[in-house]
């Protein structure tokens, strides 16, 4: 399944943009992605996390100074109504894209337009793949010049630089690191250790994109594990961890057994409960809604 709606109107998954368009030439856009799960029992597909995804966008469309007239309500409704009109059952990836509609300059704010894109797309919660990190050359993004808090579509260049550097040394995916040398995320998700009792993940100020996943996370794993640190993390700490996952709403979670020379547990009891926690909260979310 490949749906797509552009400004509310069903098109083409195909359907083409003028190679004029401000977008598609400079990469002037904000999205974001956002997971929906079949729950068996009720028949229905349920979205995830959905008010936070918009709030993120409207964050990020604030940044941009797009001045986008559709209202956060509207935008939900579209969703759900697309949802109910295509008789989706199913799990899902939903994708909302927000970007400059006209053949116009780089500095565009007005002529703001929308699409809606909705693809089928498996849980892996079952089947929870182990990767290996290669540490980038190239630095995280950062507040001072592209800041990093913003889901545009300009800010993935730095990490397909890094994901690129890390398929090419023969790893699944990069790590990149701050100006200052501490730890960043991944190309794309965010990034945790634990270590004993406690759980750890860079802070909000090490230039990560402030996951949904990651906040999820941390409101809903003071249960099982005694401390939680958000913290600067540098290069030399990674050899002290016991465990090593990383999150996001596409890849949901995964876990790391290798990053460089450093290898990791991924047997751990405490771990395996995490994990069993982590997707009983997701189910427990999902029959709320």
């Amino acid at each position: 399944m490949n749906i797509v709606y552009l400004n509310n109107i069903k098109v083409s998954p195909n359907n083409k943009i003028s190679l004029y368009n401000g977008s598609f030439l400079y990469g002037i856009n904000c999205f974001e992605g956002v997971r929906g799960y079949y729950v068996e029992e009720k028949k229905e597909t349920k979205i995830f996390l959905l008010d936070e995804h918009l709030d993120r966008l409207y964050s990020s469309i604030k940044y941009l100074k797009f001045n986008f007239s559709i209202k956060k309500n509207k935008l939900k409704s579209d969703i759900y109504n697309i949802i109910d009109k295509e008789k989706i059952k199913e799990d899902i990836y939903i994708r909302i894209t927000v970007f400059v509609g006209s053949d116009s300059s780089w500095a565009e704010t007005d002529d703001i337009e929308y699409f809606i894109s909705i693809r089928s797309m498996k849980s892996n919660l079952n089947k929870i793949l182990n990767r290996k990190l290669f540490i980038s050359k190239y630095k995280r993004i950062t507040k001072n010049s592209i800041p990093p808090s913003i889901k545009a579509g300009a800010n993935y260049l730095n990490s397909r630089y890094s994901k690129l550097e890390a398929i090419s040394n023969g790893f699944d995916d990069s790590l990149m690191l701050t100006n200052n040398n501490f730890i960043s995320e991944s190309s794309g998700s965010c990034i945790f250790f634990i270590k004993d009792d406690s759980l750890y993940t860079p802070s909000l100020n090490c230039d990560i994109l402030g996951s949904i996943t990651r906040s999820f996370i941390l409101n809903n794993s003071k249960n099982i594990f005694n401390y939680i640190f958000e913290d600067e993390i540098k290069v030399s700490d990674l050899s002290n961890f016991d465990c090593c996952f990383v999150v996001g709403t596409m890849i949901e979670l995964q876990l790391i057994s290798k990053i460089n020379e450093i290898n990791y547990n991924n047997n751990s009891t405490l771990l395996k409960r995490f994990i069993k926690e982590f997707t009983l909260n997701i189910k427990k979310k999902l029959h709320q809604n």
